[in-house]
This record gives C-alpha cells, sequence and structure tokens, in this order.
C-alpha cells in the first residue's frame, strides 16, 4: 500500500468529522442525488467535495497543475 500524504489524511479526517457532526456538502440533505445514503457514502462524497474544492483553489492561486 502506498504511504499516506499528509494532505490526503487531513482531508479524510476532516470529511469524517463532517460527517459525524452530520454535515453535508448541501445545503439541505434533500439535495443529495444519492438513492442510497450511509456514514461511508456521506463520508466518500465529502471527501470527493474537498478535494475538488482544493483543487479549484490551488487552480486558481497558480499553484496547481
Amino acid at each position: 500500500m502506498a504511504k499516506e500524504t499528509v494532505e490526503a489524511r487531513a482531508v479524510k479526517i476532516a470529511a469524517r468529522v463532517m460527517q459525524a457532526d452530520g454535515l453535508c456538502r448541501y445545503d439541505s440533505v434533500e439535495k443529495c442525488r444519492r438513492i442510497f445514503v450511509d456514514e461511508k457514502v456521506c463520508e466518500a462524497c465529502i471527501r470527493g467535495w474537498l478535494l475538488s474544492k482544493a483543487r479549484k483553489e490551488l487552480k486558481e492561486r497558480g499553484d496547481g497543475e
């Protein structure tokens, strides 16, 4: 298994914290397009959302690829 970067670990922890607090990437959980939602699905969704936001921010700053 490849060694996890500090940034990847931080995103995983942030996603777990957000999911545990009942937070969602949408303003309302009803806006979620997923048919079946559980802890793992929400965590993966939030993690993907956080990573896309970070990539967008880096790109706007000129630090991204």
